[in-house]
């Protein structure tokens, strides 16, 4: 991987940061040291559920088979991400929640220190890279949460880095085997979406492959690229579940009723300020394509088309486009100010760059590894020193019912038999209640519809909600203060409130 860094420049101030290492230093520093930290680990309730199935594999030394977290649902799991569940546990058995940060933050400012990286080897302005880098940050933040997509994030943009840089004959069929085997490896067993790997080596296939027509120099490109496609996909069979993780992960999206449960998988909505990063980057590309008319080989087309249409499909898809999109326009832009003599602002631009800007990978490596002990050690002070900690992270009491668990613990013959919850709360209730077991929490693609339709049943409520409660005795209840359900209980004579705050109101059925 060494070859796809940038070199040092010789000239270089031995005492400063290259501007990659800023990018990382400030991201890193900026998601662990603020109140984004909070955001990362409470964004959604996702990553209490990773850290109850993680201490559940650490403390049985065994992958989860069996999943009986639900009372509505007992049967086997599907561990499509086990092995960053353990990593994310394992962290939080050290620095509580912190840990989830450490690792979230770590991921988030490698995977943007990489993407600089790569533009500025292939030739953009450092300053220049570091705005379209910017651009992709704000597409990619409406998915910084500490949770195992962000290996996802990672291991997209190295995927795309190196097909991006063999099409372009930069390295070296063997170099790419040895790079992404192994990693396809990892992916499958960090995340369930490892196919996104699988996609990018076959839209760089077929794009060889029209190409192949044209050019005969690029003739064996897509063969090598259709050999990487079947070496990567059996690859990713490395993992607990086999050839049946394909068989989930594709029946989950066969049915698209139930893979727009959650919003993430629906299509975007951008009248969310989530969604304002994407429009930048779409606004860049139409304002780019309109006014350089760049020359787009087929493989362009269908790496930036493709996932272009995959993200207006699936906001979950949005961060990925951001990524293998990003090198694309800064190669459209630099190949267009590279030959526009005639125009002013790309005289002055090509004069800007020639200013030397200092970049030290060595004092950036340096700076970089201290940030991150420094940081360690902050979180670890009441494990190393005792006291109370520097910084504290946790669910905020405004969005989550931590009153009502803490309540919960203190009085437990308060309710009787099981319980009916908040779908956003599921996760958070897994692992901060695990005296009861939720009805339902995000795990929609392993409980199925049935129960989804359930869920929403009572939830709505509509006519039937009864047969539903009394189908799984449900017993009480816990939702916002401003649930409809709530109002229905509220004048129900066989329900009666044992617990009330301005977020949260829980419902007990009368003996």
């Amino acid at each position: 991987m060494n070859d796809l860094l940038p070199r040092s420049d010789k000239h270089a101030g031995w005492w400063l940061p290259s501007l990659s290492a800023m990018i990382w230093i400030v991201l890193f520093l900026g998601l662990s040291l603020t109140s984004a930290r909070v955001v990362l680990v409470s964004a959604d309730s996702d990553p209490a559920l990773h850290r109850r199935l993680g201490d559940w594999m650490i403390q049985h030394q065994a992958i989860a088979r069996e999943d009986n977290l639900l009372h509505t649902y007992h049967g086997p799991t599907v561990t499509k991400e086990w092995a960053s569940e353990i990593l994310f546990a394992g962290a939080a058995r050290w620095l509580g929640w912190n840990g989830f940060v450490l690792i979230a933050a770590s991921l988030i400012a490698t995977c943007f220190w990489l993407l600089h990286h790569q533009l500025v080897a292939e030739g953009c302005h450092p300053v220049l890279a570091a705005g379209l880098v910017l651009a992709a940050m704000l597409a990619c933040s409406m998915h910084w949460l500490a949770r195992p997509l962000l290996f996802t994030h990672l291991f997209t943009l190295v995927f795309a880095w190196a097909l991006r840089w063999f099409q372009q004959g930069r390295i070296s069929a063997r170099r790419l085997f040895i790079l992404l085997t192994p990693l396809m490896v990892l992916w499958a067993n960090l995340h369930g979406a490892f196919m996104t790997g699988l996609v990018l080596i076959a839209m760089y296939a077929a794009g060889s492959a029209i190409s192949a027509r044209r050019q005969s120099a690029t003739a064996s490109r897509y063969k090598v690229l259709a050999v990487l496609f079947l070496a990567c996909g059996v690859a990713s069979l490395v993992n607990p579940m086999g050839w049946e993780l394909y068989a989930h992960i594709l029946g989950f999206f066969r049915s698209s009723e139930l893979s727009t449960v959650t919003t993430e998988f629906a299509s975007p909505n951008f009248h969310t300020v989530g969604m304002h990063g994407m429009l930048v980057v779409l606004l860049l590309l139409a304002v780019i394509l309109m006014t350089v008319r760049p020359r787009v080989d087929a493989t362009g087309v269908l790496v930036v088309g493709g996932w272009g249409c995959l993200a207006l499909l699936s906001a979950r898809n949005v961060p990925i486009f951001a990524l293998v999109t990003t090198p694309y326009l800064a190669q459209w832009l630099t190949e267009f100010v590279q030959s526009h003599d005639n125009l002013r602002w790309c005289r002055w631009y090509r004069g800007s760059a020639g200013v030397e800007l200092v970049v030290n990978p060595k004092a950036g490596g340096v700076l970089m590894i201290a940030a991150f002990v420094c940081v360690v050690l902050v979180m670890a002070k009441p494990r190393l020193v005792g006291g109370a900690p520097i910084l504290v992270t946790d669910y905020p009491a405004s969005r989550y019912p931590i009153a009502a668990v803490d309540y919960l613990r203190a009085h437990p013959q308060a309710v009787r038999g099981e319980m009916f919850n908040y779908f956003l709360w599921g996760g958070y209730l897994d692992y901060a209640l695990p005296e009861w077991k939720p009805f339902i929490d995000s795990r929609t693609d392993m409980y199925g519809l049935d129960l989804v339709h359930e869920f929403k049943t009572a939830n709505d409520p509509k006519p039937g909600w009864e047969a539903v409660f009394a189908k799984y005795d449900v017993g009480w209840t816990i939702l916002p203060a401003q649930h409809p359900l709530n109002r229905i209980l509220e004048l129900d004579s066989h329900w009666t409130l044992v617990f009330s705050n301005q977020e949260t109101l829980v419902f007990s059925r009368a003996s």
